[in-house]
């Protein structure tokens, strides 16, 4: 019997069938991913405070072999669900900020819950307002630690949930760090709030194809990232227009501000996909505060200085001048904690924002 008289057929089987169909699908997959590990793993090294010591290892290099795949290196997810166990463990990832800054995280959680009562932010969080947070990016890691000193204050205000209502928007560089043997995202991070992983693409937390030589390699990471980060964006907008309130957090730069030569700091100017994200979210109704935190050590105090409520904004090109408000607002902050400590250097460092084409 001929094929044309067989009862059924299909099409010709391409080369190798689908086993060799799914065969390539799955090298170009894991291509990207072994890929990225080396690349962001590569970073992890190199991450840490430039003024102060850094808090951050690299993770075990056999976690990028364990299986299942650890949440927070799994390059196929973006928007990773908090994940408290229970209260016991919410409150130890909570209990860094007393580990880290000591007797100075008392005078940080004061000031977000001033903030908070100021602006009725948990009580028009429950009637469905959203929030955004758009935050400097200092020399220590802030973003982190604006989520915790903000739960800490809705704990103030009896909320004992507020991690199904908060987001973090992070590099997925963070997947590749731990903190005292704790993974940053999954043993900390997730215990306090949502995450969402996005590439950034500028600063020392970009994936930089220049890392990969092989050119079809370099393609395909390229449109693995564009695909990811549309990903990203979409569980944004879904936050943004849900009728639950929810806060999100971020760094607008997506990468930790630089120094100029004069050992300025240079504020990363904001990435096109945030300016778009604050755009859209702007006009879906959200409220964007800018925040600039400025923490210190054990040793050294922190400053937190919160700007005014912004709800509408002229284009994405417009959201550049919140980067430039909190240029401003750590200027006249840091001006004003040197006469309160002439003995903190940092306080007497210059903050400007980064060039950018208008």
């Amino acid at each position: 019997m001929v094929d044309e008289e067989r009862p059924f057929h299909g099409p010709p089987r391409l080369e190798g069938g689908l086993l060799h169909a799914a065969a390539g699908q799955l090298h170009e997959m894991f291509g990207v991913h072994r890929q990225l590990d080396q690349v962001l793993y590569e970073s992890a090294k190199r991450v840490g405070g430039v003024e102060f010591e850094s808090i951050f290892n690299p993770i075990s290099p056999a976690a990028l072999a364990a299986t299942p795949r650890m949440d927070a290196i799994n390059h196929d997810q973006a928007f990773l669900r908090s994940s408290p166990m229970s209260a016991a463990e919410t409150e130890t990832a909570l209990g860094l900020l007393e580990i880290l800054h000591g007797d100075f995280a008392a005078p940080n959680i004061e000031t977000f819950a001033e903030f908070s009562d100021r602006e009725k932010l948990f009580e028009r969080l429950a009637h469905g307002q959203s929030f955004i947070f758009v935050g400097s990016h200092l020399e220590f890691q802030d973003v982190g630690f604006n989520l915790g000193y903000l739960t800490r204050a809705a704990q103030q205000k009896g909320f004992d949930r507020l991690d199904t209502r908060t987001t973090l928007m992070i590099g997925r560089l963070l997947g590749y760090l731990e903190v005292m043997g704790l993974n940053v995202i999954d043993d900390i991070l997730r215990k306090v709030a949502n995450v969402l992983k996005t590439f950034p693409v500028s600063g020392g937390e970009a994936v930089n194809e220049g890392d990969i030589t092989d050119e079809d390699l370099t393609r395909r990471v390229k449109a693995f990232r564009k695909r990811q980060n549309a990903q990203s964006r979409s569980e944004f907008m879904n936050l943004m227009t849900s009728d639950h309130g929810h806060i999100v957090i971020e760094a607008g730069s997506g990468s930790r501000d630089a120094k100029d030569a004069h050992g300025y700091v240079v504020m990363e100017p904001f990435g096109a996909g945030t300016r778009e994200d604050l755009y859209l979210a702007a006009r879906a109704g959200a409220a964007i505060y800018p925040i600039f935190g400025d923490y210190g050590d054990r040793n050294e105090p922190s400053i937190v200085e919160f700007g005014p409520e912004i709800r509408h904004l002229h284009s994405p090109q417009h959201a550049h001048a919140i980067g430039e408000m909190i240029a401003s607002m750590g200027n006249r902050a840091r001006g004003a904690a040197s006469h309160q400590h002439p003995d903190v250097p940092r306080f007497r460092i210059p903050i400007r924002y980064g060039n950018y084409e208008t």
